[in-house]
């Protein structure tokens, strides 16, 4: 499997000596590399194989995979997973009286 639109930034060769600049451009790329690890950019993989996904997403926490027939969908926050609905409604008899 492999990972695609992200990679490392290249670091700066260090000089012989101590130099300000070249430290400071280290820090700078280093930064560019944590903010990119640390951002909620999608992962893109290639190659991925899933097996054994559930068909029911009841219980399953936010953001998890299921299949739905032949189609893998992810679990919304604001969707729930519930196993099966049914509801009963029952009417009694009403009298009104008008004297």
């Amino acid at each position: 499997m492999t990972m695609r639109s992200f990679r490392a930034p290249p670091l700066p060769l260090a000089p012989q000596e101590y130099d300000k600049s070249y430290l400071d451009q280290l820090v700078r790329v280093l930064n560019i590399y944590f903010t990119h690890l640390d951002s909620q950019n999608a992962l893109h993989l290639e190659g991925l194989t899933l097996t054994n996904l559930t068909e029911a997403p009841v219980g399953l926490p936010p953001f998890s995979l299921y299949r739905d027939g032949r189609s893998v969908k992810i679990l919304l926050p604001q969707d729930t997973g519930v196993e099966g609905l049914s509801a009963t409604v029952s009417l009694g008899s009403v009298t009104v009286t008008i004297g």
